[in-house]
């Protein structure tokens, strides 16, 4: 026990340095003498074997790993602290850091409205946001919960259905009234598709129904004269009239409403993967997950509010397909 009351207090002799920026200060806000804390970070350095300050006589900076250490330590002091405010209030409200990730356009559309929206009924749940387009290892990176897009979600997490992804092949009204509607997916072979490409790879074999009364989808090529490798501008080149682009129904929902857009080929492209709420297994849920991935099943579902109207304009890398 004693080991672990020292680590704490290292931790925290260390936290509160780094956040004021001085031993001396750190003291003050501790209740200890300027030499106590410097002995208290001395000491956790030895037990890690690691240099997490840098010190001078003029300033003390954080070396890499010492950045590190700060960012997971000082979520763990943030639960802890919301830990004990729970047990003592007797309650079990959302309370606490909190670490999303979600794809970048998804995340910005859909996600982050739904975020803003919990945080304004919870205020005490101090949320951050990471929006990427790669699979977050949610332990390594300490996630609390991430929404991702797949056809099978992990088995060693815990998953919440939130939607289908749903995809809509569209083109501006301008496009279709010089080039005509594609009766058939073959038809696509005699119009200009706008294609998504990423790392040199170029997305041009769409997945569809012969019909939509068909169970199978196959491969159909496709081509045209504008690619991008991020889905908002896939979007602006359809609003522009380019050509015929495959694009998220969440992106394009007030486009197809307003009819700035309008969908071809319904019921051709099939629905081959699925959007989760994703959160680690453990023997006790916080009350601020639960309550998130309430919120985002909530926020998720059909007719909860009219979320697709608001399609953003992020600058983002590009959007997994």
């Amino acid at each position: 026990m004693r080991n672990e009351r020292e680590s704490f207090a290292g931790m925290a002799a260390f936290i509160a340095s780094v956040e004021v920026g001085s031993f001396s200060a750190a003291a003050a806000k501790l209740g200890l003498t300027p030499s106590g804390v410097s002995k208290l970070v001395s000491r956790l350095e030895e037990r890690l074997g690691v240099r997490l300050l840098q010190r001078t006589t003029r300033r003390m900076q954080l070396t890499q790993v010492g950045r590190a250490y700060y960012e997971r330590a000082r979520r763990i002091l943030d639960e802890l602290d919301a830990l004990e405010r729970e047990v003592e209030s007797h309650d079990d409200a959302p309370r606490g850091a909190m670490r999303v990730t979600a794809p970048t356009v998804l995340g910005h559309v859909r996600v982050l409205p739904l975020l803003l929206s919990f945080q304004g009924t919870f205020p005490e749940v101090k949320i951050e946001l990471l929006l990427n387009d790669r699979v977050v290892d949610l332990v390594e990176e300490s996630i609390d919960v991430a929404v991702r897009m797949t056809a099978s979600p992990p088995l060693s997490s815990v998953a919440r259905k939130l939607g289908d992804d749903a995809r809509v092949l569209c083109a501006s009204p301008a496009y279709l009234s010089r080039r005509g509607r594609p009766g058939h997916p073959r038809d696509l072979a005699d119009h200009d598709c706008i294609v998504f490409v990423a790392g040199g790879a170029v997305d041009d074999t769409w997945r569809l129904k012969p019909d939509p009364r068909s169970d199978e989808a196959e491969g159909v090529r496709v081509r045209g004269r504008f690619q991008a490798n991020n889905t908002l501008s896939l979007r602006e080149a359809a609003l522009g009239g380019l050509g015929i682009v495959n694009l998220p129904a969440y992106l394009v929902g007030e486009d197809l409403r307003s009819g700035r857009l309008v969908a071809v080929l319904e019921g051709c492209v099939p629905i081959e993967r699925a959007i989760y709420a994703v959160y680690p297994q453990a023997p006790f849920i916080p009350a601020k997950v639960r309550e998130l991935v309430r919120h985002l099943v909530e926020g998720f579902a059909p007719g909860a509010r009219d979320a697709d109207a608001a399609v953003a304009r992020p600058a983002s890398r590009q959007e997994p397909r």
